[in-house]
């Protein structure tokens, strides 16, 4: 056991098992949504969960930021508390800075996803917000490996999101209940978060300190251009295509978005030690490893795409079928690109 637990093959399982998790039920979550929602409004609605994904860029950043630099104090026998606390206090800063940025961009949120009102756009925001916040604790855990809470973690947010889909479409919701239904999971999954990380980081992040916000700002130059370029798809697509066919659009996006995260936890059980360690091995074992997994789910899709389009979007959209494969090969680019992304942020390379 401490064999497995110095190889990694531990943390691997435990991520692999809870970042797979956390991906299901978010496709669940979708898949609630094309059963209870027009083509219409899951156009609108798949517009504007990317958008949070754009939104949610700093919070990516932060905890890439955290991760590396709570590793390192790790390493250095550094106060993992105050750390803790410091990693708190700045995703508090962070999650209040896009709170206001949403808000004020509210409007041309209204405009290009040509919105009935400005309820969703402002409810984004308390979506974007708390999810700074919890993107801070799994930091924490991830730079100090305690990789059963991070796990834990990834499920929470994937769980609270999936119910609020469930109760939303139960209760025939549109847009704008949808949204506020996404908005209360995000704010549920940081409380939790804040029950994981524990008292004495919560304690310390309350004292007056530094925060690492330049670092994050640093960061986010090349966290936004992948989750800016991968996500920006379906509020095009929201702005230029008529409703329906946006819809069709948003469907098939679910497959990129599959290809793209479901490889997701390699990258994240290597990071802290692609920040700590010289050399490319472990950079290197990513690649291989996203490369195959990547290259099996493409195989898999050109094999069952009829089946995979009927699950994923019923049979209204089983004509969709030959453009599967297409979609979880674009994914699984971005996949390959994460990694190397994160490579770079992890030598504070931005």
């Amino acid at each position: 056991m401490a064999r497995m637990l110095r190889t990694g093959t531990v943390p691997a399982l435990l991520i692999s098992v809870g970042t797979m998790t956390a991906n299901l039920l978010g496709y669940g979550f979708f898949l609630v949504l094309n059963r209870t929602q027009t083509s219409e409004n899951l156009g609108a609605l798949v517009a504007l969960t990317n958008l949070a994904v754009i939104g949610a860029v700093p919070a990516l950043a932060l905890q890439l930021v955290v991760a590396r630099r709570v590793a390192r104090a790790r390493a250095a026998d550094g106060d993992q508390a105050s750390a803790g606390g410091t990693a708190l206090r700045t995703g508090t800063v962070v999650g209040g800075a896009m709170i206001l940025l949403t808000c004020v961009l509210a409007p041309i949120v209204i405009w290009g996803l040509h919105l009935d009102g400005p309820t969703p756009a402002l409810l984004l925001a308390l979506v974007v917000g708390p999810t700074c916040l919890t993107y801070a604790v799994l930091g924490d855990l991830q730079g100090t490996d305690r990789f059963l809470a991070l796990a834990g973690l990834y499920v929470t947010v994937g769980l609270s999101r999936l119910l609020a889909g469930v109760l939303a479409g139960l209760a025939g919701w549109g847009v704008t209940g949808v949204m506020a239904a996404i908005a209360a999971a995000a704010i549920v999954a940081a409380l939790v978060a804040m029950l994981v990380v524990g008292a004495p980081a919560a304690r310390e992040a309350l004292r007056r300190g530094p925060s690492w916000h330049r670092p994050v700002l640093h960061g986010m130059t090349a966290t936004s251009a992948l989750l800016v370029v991968s996500s920006l798809d379906a509020p095009l697509a929201r702005h230029f295509l008529d409703p329906v066919a946006a819809g069709e659009f948003a469907v098939l996006t679910i497959f990129s978005k599959a290809a793209l995260w479901a490889p997701a936890f390699v990258v994240t059980v290597v990071y802290s030690r692609m920040a700590t360690r010289r050399g490319s091995r472990h950079v290197g074992l990513a690649v291989t490893a996203t490369a195959a997994i990547v290259a099996l789910g493409i195989l898999l899709t050109m094999l069952l795409r009829q089946p995979l389009a009927l699950l994923v979007g019923g049979s209204s959209y089983a004509h969709l079928a030959g453009l599967v494969p297409l979609f979880t090969a674009i994914g699984g680019m971005w996949a390959l690109a994460q990694v190397f992304v994160y490579w770079r942020l992890a030598r504070a390379d931005h």
